[in-house]
């Protein structure tokens, strides 16, 4: 079974050429997975009072064509199966008709009080159903980050109380933001980003005052890392569209 929710884009998430910002296009994924989540029997709030959670681990979005202010998203998500301790999740959104933008994901099932990897329940796929469409071309499995050891160019960003979700930890999406500071520079003429690939490592906790944000230019784009002091929270590649 396929899920779609459709959805305006509000004045304040767009960007000063009215293009949906990276953080938001993230925020929709989530909340369609959620919504889907939800009518599969695994809601966010019952799930957390058993102390459980779906937590992204890999994702891989290509950008097609960057939405924009002024017409409603359709956000389509659908679950592509299990495998052991995995999930796998398929995402597109269309603005007018045309596609904006394919994306796969790669979910973990967790114990939040031990911190721990749970295996997949078995009633996953019969209560989320299984799609086999792909929305794009990408081995998760097998996909890793680079590894940075000299970065062209480093940003210590401040992390803020409002960066918090429910899990009590930064959500996800404001990596998208802390990715956006980042490659600020690189964004003359209206540059945009056309393809990200994360990997979230550790999660940033409570308390944590500021990240430091690293990135290096590669042959074929950019690599980054979102670090602390104490960990590398997540890492991944990105490209940008050519200049217009």
């Amino acid at each position: 079974m396929k899920v779609a929710i459709s959805r305006e884009i509000c004045l304040f998430e767009v960007d000063a050429d009215f293009v949906l910002r990276p953080r938001v296009l993230l925020n929709c994924l989530q909340q369609a997975a959620a919504l889907h989540s939800q009518q599969a029997g695994y809601a966010t709030p019952d799930m957390l009072k058993q102390q459980k959670a779906w937590v992204l681990y890999r994702l891989v979005l290509q950008v097609h064509n960057q939405p924009v202010f002024g017409a409603p998203l359709e956000i389509v998500t659908w679950h592509k199966g299990t495998r052991g301790f995995r999930s796998y999740r398929d995402f597109e959104i269309y603005q007018q008709g045309r596609k904006s933008m394919s994306a796969a994901s790669l979910w973990l099932y967790i114990d939040l009080v031990r911190k721990k990897i749970l295996k997949v329940p078995g009633d996953v796929a019969q209560s989320y159903t299984v799609e086999s469409d792909d929305a794009i071309d990408a081995d998760l499995d097998r996909w890793k980050p680079p590894v940075i050891h000299e970065p062209d160019i480093t940003r210590t960003i401040a992390v803020r109380a409002s960066d918090y979700d429910p899990l009590g930890h930064v959500n996800n999406a404001l990596y998208f933001d802390y990715l956006e500071t980042l490659a600020a520079h690189l964004m003359e003429n209206r540059r945009k980003f056309g393809a990200i690939s994360i990997q979230y490592n550790r999660e940033i906790p409570g308390q944590t005052p500021e990240i430091c944000a690293v990135l290096k230019k590669e042959e074929n784009g950019f690599t980054f890392e979102i670090r602390s002091a104490a960990d590398v929270h997540a890492a991944g590649e990105f490209v940008l569209h050519p200049r217009k």
